[in-house]
């Protein structure tokens, strides 16, 4: 991995939030209460385009997160999700405590991280990785719960 350069964003003080698919949204760095600052959606912006290719502007980038009841007008990235639609119809916590786990549309979502690790470990700050990844990884999570 790169040096260590600039800031790491600040994680938030709320409690361990997981959304449907696994995500740790309380270490996402667009997650509303990571998300402060001008400063900080910024990086996330600049992040994801330079890891994922995503192109969101900073001010589009501060995630109420899935969890959120639709009648509150959250903002979410991404927009619908197929996986909280699933989840939601089945009244269920998250994937891992689907009877159908893994399916086929969240091996999709798996590698839709998994397949960036390699890269993000050559370009990625030790920072950066753990803001920009490791909120993502969200299989060996739902595989322990589906587990129990």
């Amino acid at each position: 991995m790169k040096k260590a350069t600039g800031r790491a964003l600040p994680r938030t003080d709320q409690p361990d939030i997981r959304a449907c698919c696994g995500f740790h949204c309380s270490s996402c760095p667009s997650y509303k209460m990571n998300a402060r600052t001008d400063a900080d959606r910024k990086r996330v912006s600049e992040g994801w385009q330079k890891l994922y290719g995503l192109a969101i502007p900073p001010e589009a980038l501060c995630c109420d997160g899935c969890l959120e009841p639709d009648e509150n007008h959250p903002h979410r990235i991404g927009g619908a999700c197929p996986t909280r639609t699933c989840v939601l119809e089945k009244k269920i916590a998250h994937c891992g405590e689907c009877s159908s786990f893994p399916c086929e549309g969240m091996e999709k979502h798996f590698q839709s991280v998994e397949t960036v690790v390699p890269k993000a470990k050559e370009i990625l700050t030790p920072e950066e990785y753990r803001d920009f990844v490791e909120p993502y990884l969200a299989r060996e999570f739902l595989t322990e719960q589906a587990g129990k």
